[in-house]
């Protein structure tokens, strides 16, 4: 794999294909019982979110090909940044690839004026959860949501101004 290339992306069908593509394999044990969402589902959501005036989603490629995704916008429900949908095809999961989306998302929402950020992970998915925490993210006790049967904990972390996000608290 050669370098990784973030870029601002607004094209829903290419984050939908990234996010049906990891969800498939990362998330097929949270629901066991149920299909993952379709790409048109997932195409819709992705425009839906996409018109939000505040979000800018992000693609990571390697070699020209997408690898990944991040959206980084103004929270609804908390005076806050958000980010969302950070998703990573498992081919190159290890590689970087996820904390570069991380760290420009970050960026994105620092230089935007936020001086917190928040995001929802699932409880069970300990991958995820290991990586925030490593990255200075802190759960939220108590703040919780179900929106899909299946539990989802909010983290929350202070933004900095500052180039280099990639560096482990």
């Amino acid at each position: 794999m050669t370098d990784i290339a973030v870029t601002v992306c607004a094209d829903a069908a290419v984050i939908a294909a990234l996010h049906r593509a990891t969800i498939t394999v990362a998330y097929s044990g949270y629901f066991p019982h149920s299909e993952p969402p379709t790409l048109a589902e997932l195409e819709a959501l992705w425009a839906t979110r996409l018109a939000d005036p505040t979000a800018v989603a992000l693609v990571a490629r390697c070699d020209g090909s997408p690898v990944g995704s991040v959206m980084a916008s103004a929270d609804r429900e908390f005076a806050e940044g958000h980010i969302a949908g950070l998703h990573v095809l498992p081919a190159v999961w290890g590689m970087g690839v996820g904390s570069s989306l991380h760290d420009a998302a970050l960026m994105l929402l620092s230089e935007a004026g936020h001086h917190t950020a928040g995001l929802w992970v699932i409880a069970a998915n300990n991958r995820a959860r290991r990586m925030y925490e490593r990255r200075g993210w802190v759960l939220r006790q108590g703040v919780e949501q179900d929106p899909y049967g299946v539990l989802e904990v909010r983290y929350q972390r202070e933004l900095r101004l500052r180039k280099d996000y990639g560096q482990r608290t």
